[in-house]
C-alpha cells in the first residue's frame, strides 16, 4: 500500500476510535464513570476491525481529500452505515454474554459521528484549497467534456483523485438526457452544441473524449463559428485506454495538433516482418539525429537489435539523440559516430568495425530553398555521399540498405528535388551485389525540422503573419512516428532494387493548415492573425507527387506500401565520378546541365 493511502487509512482508524469514545460520552452525559465503561475497549477493538475492512472494501483510502465529490461523501456514508449495522448485528447478538448492558445508541450515535467527522475532514480541505487557489491568484480551467456517458463518468472519477487546475464546469453527452448529472457533473447537452455551450458557460476549455476526439468530431466543432468567439482551448484524450485502464493523469491531456485534423484512417500494422528484420541485427542510422533518423532510431531500438550505430555529423544532434535512447533503453549498445556521408573513410570504419547487417540512410541536405542557393552542397551530400555509402555497404558485406527518399524526387522542380532523384538512381541501377538496396519515398512529414509547421507555430506566437506561398499550393503530410513505422516494414518487405512508395492520403492546402493552427491556438485568422500571402520560392511546386509518368503503383502486403513498377525503359545511369570532378570544378551550371540529362522528366529552371 503507498504511504499516502498508509496514512489515510490509520487517519481512519483513529477517526473510528475518537468517535466510539465520543459516542460512549454523549449517550453517558459527557461522563465516562459508568460501569458499561469496563465495556468500551472491546467495542472499541470490534469496530475498528469491522470499519476497517468495510473501508477497504470501499476503497476509502483512496482519493485526495481535497478534491472530495458528492460521490465520495456517498461512499464514506455507506461504508459507515454498513459497518454500523455489522456492529449492531455482533454487540446485539452477543450482548448478554460479552457486552451487558452496553448500550446500543453508543453505535447509533457513532455512527452519525464517523460519518459527519470523516466527510467534514474532506469538505474542509477542499474548502482551503479552493480560498487558497483564490488568494494565490491561480485560476482553475472552466472545463467543458465531450463524451459518451462511461468514458465522462470515468474521467471525472479520475480527475476526483489527482492533482488539477481543472474546474468540471459541465458534461456534453448523446447518451444521457440535459438536466441529469454524472458523478454531481450536469449534462448541458448533446457534442454538436460545444461551441454554445462554451460560450454560454464561459467555458475555458473543451475537453475531448472517445468517441469524439476522431480528426471528423473536433474539425466539425472547430468550425462552429461560435467556438473562435469564445477563443477556447481544445484538448483530447486520445486513446480510450488512457481512460479505462484507470490510470489516467494530466499527462494523458494533450492539445490538439494539426496532426489530429489529417483525418487518416488508423491501420493496425503486422509488425512481425519488421521485428524478423531487425531483431538482434547491428544496425546504422546516418542522419540518426534529424528528424526521421531519430525516430527511425527509437522505433528500431524497441525492436531491440543487437547493436544500433548512431551516424550524425552534428555534434549536438547526436548527443540529444544518444541522450533520449540511453535513458529510454539502457540495455541497448548504443555506438556514436561523428562523420560525414561524404567520407569514404568515415563510413568505411563505421561499417567494418561494427559489422554492420542493415543501413537506413536518412542524411541528406532536405530543405528545398537552401539547396537552391548551396546546390554544390546539395549533390555532393545527397547524391555523391549516397554512391559513397552504397560503395562502402558493398565492400562490407551490410545486407541490406533503405535509403530515405521524397515526393520531390518526382518530376523535380528543384535542386533538392533533383539531387533526391539521383540518389535513387544511384542506388537502383547499381551492378548486382551480395547487398540489397531498397527506397522508400514519402511526401511532407509534419513536425520536421524546416517543415511549415513549426514555422507557423513560432509565427503565431509571434503575433503573425503567417505567411503562405499562394492560396492554393497543396502537401501531402504525415505524421513522423507514422511515417517511419511504414518505413521500417517497406523496409523489410521490399524487393531488392525496388521502390516502395507510402500511402499519404490526400493533399491538403497549406493555407487550411494555416487557419487550423491559428484555430487551434484559440485565435481569429485574418482577425487576431493575418495570413499574407508571399507567392512561390525558387524550386518550390505547386502540388507534389508520389509517381512520374513513366511508374505505376502496385500494391504490397502492406495496405499502406506500394511499389513502384516501371512502365518504360531506363533512362541514362548516374557517372558519379563525373559528378563528382565537376563539383570539386565548383562548376554550378555544368552540373545542372548533367543532371538534366540523367532525369528526362525534371522541371529545372
Amino acid at each position: 500500500m503507498p504511504v499516502r493511502s498508509l496514512l489515510v487509512s490509520l487517519s481512519n482508524v483513529f477517526t473510528v476510535i475518537l468517535s466510539i469514545v465520543l459516542a460512549f460520552y454523549f449517550r453517558h452525559d459527557f461522563s465516562f464513570h459508568t460501569p458499561e465503561v469496563n465495556y468500551l475497549p472491546k467495542v472499541i477493538l470490534l469496530a475498528v476491525l469491522v470499519k476497517f475492512i468495510i473501508f477497504l472494501v470501499f476503497r476509502l483510502y483512496e482519493g485526495m481529500w481535497r478534491y472530495v465529490s458528492i460521490t465520495d461523501l456517498l461512499k464514506i456514508f455507506f461504508a459507515n452505515l454498513i459497518a454500523s449495522i455489522i456492529l449492531l448485528g455482533i454487540v446485539s447478538f452477543y450482548r448478554s454474554s460479552y457486552f451487558p448492558g452496553f448500550s446500543l445508541n453508543v453505535l447509533l450515535i457513532d455512527f452519525l459521528i464517523c460519518f459527519l467527522t470523516m466527510s467534514g475532514k474532506r469538505v474542509v480541505m477542499r474548502i482551503i484549497r479552493e480560498y487558497a487557489a483564490k488568494a494565490t491568484g491561480v485560476q482553475n480551467l472552466r472545463t467543458l467534456i465531450v463524451g459518451n456517458m462511461e468514458n465522462v463518468n470515468s474521467l471525472i472519477y479520475a480527475f476526483s483523485s489527482m492533482s488539477s487546475r481543472r474546474k468540471i464546469i459541465g458534461a456534453l453527452c448523446e447518451d444521457v438526457k440535459i438536466g441529469h448529472t454524472i458523478r454531481g457533473v450536469p449534462v448541458l447537452g448533446e457534442p454538436p452544441s460545444a461551441a454554445k455551450c462554451a460560450k454560454k458557460h464561459r467555458a475555458s476549455e473543451i475537453l475531448l473524449l472517445p468517441p469524439y476526439s476522431t480528426p471528423a468530431s473536433i474539425r466539425e466543432i472547430m468550425d462552429d463559428l461560435e467556438l473562435r468567439e469564445t477563443k477556447c482551448a481544445l484538448r483530447m484524450v486520445p486513446a480510450y485506454s488512457d481512460i479505462a485502464d484507470g490510470h489516467i493523469s494530466v499527462s494523458h491531456i494533450k492539445e490538439v495538433e494539426i496532426e489530429d485534423l489529417l483525418g487518416r484512417k488508423p491501420v493496425k500494422l503486422d509488425r512481425t516482418e519488421v521485428n524478423l528484420f531487425v531483431k538482434d541485427k547491428n544496425i546504422m542510422v546516418t542522419g540518426a539525429g534529424g528528424s526521421i533518423g531519430s525516430e527511425l532510431c527509437h522505433q528500431i531500438a524497441a525492436y531491440k537489435p543487437a547493436k544500433l550505430v548512431l551516424f550524425e555529423f552534428s555534434e549536438f544532434n547526436l548527443y540529444e539523440i544518444n541522450r533520449k535512447l540511453s535513458s529510454e533503453y539502457p540495455q541497448l549498445q548504443l555506438v556514436n559516430f561523428i562523420g560525414d556521408i561524404r567520407s569514404e573513410e568515415n563510413i568505411s570504419r563505421a561499417l567494418s568495425e561494427h559489422r554492420i547487417d542493415i543501413v537506413y540512410h536518412s542524411a541528406a541536405f532536405k530543405h528545398v530553398p537552401l539547396m537552391e542557393e548551396n546546390p554544390l552542397m546539395a549533390f555532393g551530400t545527397n547524391v555523391i555521399g549516397t554512391a559513397t555509402l552504397a560503395d562502402c555497404c558493398e565492400k562490407s558485406g551490410v545486407k541490406r540498405v533503405v535509403l530515405i527518399s521524397t515526393d520531390k524526387a518526382v518530376r523535380p522542380t528543384s535542386i533538392m528535388g533533383a539531387t533526391k532523384r539521383l540518389a535513387e538512381k544511384v542506388i537502383l541501377e547499381r551492378p548486382q551485389s551480395s547487398t540489397e538496396f531498397v527506397v522508400v519515398r514519402f511526401g511532407n512529414v509534419l513536425g520536421s525540422s524546416g517543415s511549415v509547421i513549426p514555422l507557423f507555430k513560432q509565427q503565431i506566437r509571434d503575433g503573425g503573419p503567417v505567411t503562405v506561398t499562394t492560396g492554393t499550393v497543396t502537401r501531402y503530410f504525415m505524421s513522423i512516428p507514422e511515417a517511419v513505422d511504414l518505413v521500417l516494414q517497406a523496409g523489410a518487405i521490399g524487393g531488392n532494387r525496388e521502390i516502395m512508395v507510402l500511402e499519404m492520403g490526400e493533399q491538403m492546402k497549406i493555407y487550411d493548415m494555416a487557419k487550423r493552427l491559428i484555430e487551434l491556438s484559440g485565435l481569429i485568422p485574418g482577425k487576431d492573425i493575418e495570413i499574407k500571402i508571399v507567392g512561390m520560392r525558387p524550386g518550390e511546386k505547386e502540388y507534389e507527387e508520389l509517381f512520374s509518368a513513366d511508374e505505376k503503383a502496385e500494391k504490397t502486403s502492406s495496405e499502406r506500401i506500394y511499389v513502384v513498377k516501371k512502365n518504360g525503359a531506363s533512362s541514362l545511369a548516374v557517372d558519379v565520378e563525373k559528378v563528382r570532378i565537376l563539383i570539386l570544378k565548383n562548376d554550378v551550371e555544368a552540373v545542372k546541365k548533367l543532371v538534366c540529362g540523367y532525369i528526362p522528366d525534371h522541371k529545372l529552371s
